[in-house]
């Protein structure tokens, strides 16, 4: 009889904390459906970064800083996608409290060959155009086809205005 309330007991405390770790679980995540923009923006959090431009149901784009789990970005598409947006238990000090990952990818579709868009050429004295040696690259990881514009020269523009060319960007001109 004792073992028989023992083994109810345990099932009982069992059942409870697996029911209440679901339901805690459930509230702990929610999907979001965004539209992602062609090029991504330097924006700052604890440093200068890219961030993508996210908009919610027709709104306004805004500055993503976290990344998304799953989602292969590729310059010159637009992207519609779902994600799951979860709750980080114990975050870091200075990190997000949420965690993503891509859910769906609903639409993938190129921008028009000369659809042109700006990007900040320093932000706060920080230099986002470099050289490898062989090309000027757009945060260290952007190629850019700069003409016979020198990517020294780039930094003197505080602006640059680009169009997507093969995976990386074409200069079209500086202000």
């Amino acid at each position: 009889m004792m073992v028989h309330v023992i083994h109810t007991l345990f099932s009982t405390l069992a059942f409870l904390s697996l029911t209440g770790c679901a339901s805690k679980m459930a509230h702990q995540s929610e999907e979001l459906r965004w539209k992602i923009s062609h090029y991504r923006m330097p924006c700052q959090g604890e440093g200068v970064q890219l961030c993508y431009l996210v908009s919610e149901k027709g709104g306004e784009a805004e500055f993503f800083y976290d990344s998304i789990d799953e989602f292969e970005y590729e310059w010159g598409y637009n992207y519609e996608i779902v994600v799951e947006k979860r709750e980080i238990d114990e975050p870091m000090a200075d990190g997000s409290s949420f965690r993503y990952r891509l859910k769906k990818q609903i639409s993938k579709e190129k921008v028009a060959a000369g659809l042109r868009f700006e990007l900040p050429l320093v932000v706060d004295n920080y230099r986002l155009v470099e050289s490898d040696g062989n090309h000027c690259l757009y945060f260290g990881s952007v190629r850019i086809s700069s003409g016979p514009t020198s990517c020294d020269s780039l930094v003197s523009g505080q602006l640059g205005v680009f169009q997507h060319m093969n995976g990386g960007l074409r200069l079209v001109e500086m202000r």
